[in-house]
């Protein structure tokens, strides 16, 4: 697979890091990737910010495996904290569904994703790009905790060539939790079309 996002060289920072940031994934995900001015970005930003604090608070909470303090408190109150902690999670969801409900729909077609920005197809875009413009980019993702990712990027290159025909944004703005959300999808979803070959799974 070609590079679609910034050269490799400019991602690493230790080799663990390389490793997340270079994952790639391709897949057909609901999104919406729509241009954005200048004086438009800051708005965005502000819900990025606050996406952020609701992931982090989320995931602050419910990280927490009430099994590790069964030696403090009896079975019956680790059951108990474990499925209220079940339930929130499952609130949660449903708050965001009900939220994404209210938006502009995402329409779900092939791109390419990872930590550092998204490739799509030619034929996806409603929009005539050109190097420089900024967008509105949301993305979801089958995560529990993170299922939305949200970003402001800009054209980083327009791919004309008849066998791949695109354009590549590079994020600007991005919370590190989505960051994150990005790199373990891309290494799980890697994994686990490894497995489906070892298994010699056939999709076709």
């Amino acid at each position: 697979m070609s590079n679609v996002m910034p050269p490799e060289s400019e991602e690493k920072s230790s080799a663990g890091q390389d490793r997340r940031s270079s994952v790639r994934v391709r897949s057909r995900l609901p999104c919406l990737v729509e241009p954005i001015s200048d004086d438009e970005i800051p708005k965005f930003e502000a819900r990025i910010l606050d996406a952020a604090v609701v992931e982090s608070d989320g995931v602050m909470h419910d990280a927490v495996d009430w099994r590790d303090h069964s030696e403090d408190l009896s079975n019956e109150m680790v059951f108990v904290l474990n499925e209220i902690r079940a339930l929130r999670q499952q609130l949660t969801e449903v708050q965001r569904v009900i939220e994404r409900s209210n938006q502009t729909a995402l329409k779900r077609r092939w791109v390419e994703l990872n930590v550092n920005g998204l490739w799509m197809p030619a034929d996806a875009s409603e929009h005539d790009w050109a190097e420089g413009d900024y967008a509105s980019i949301r993305v979801q993702i089958p995560s529990i905790h993170t299922p939305e990712i949200l970003a402001v990027g800009e054209v980083l290159r327009i791919d004309e060539a008849d066998q791949r025909q695109g354009t590549a944004f590079e994020f600007r703005s991005i919370s590190q939790p989505h960051k994150r959300a990005i790199a373990s999808y891309a290494l799980r979803r890697e994994r686990q079309k490894a497995r489906s070959e070892r298994l010699d799974i056939d999709f076709g």
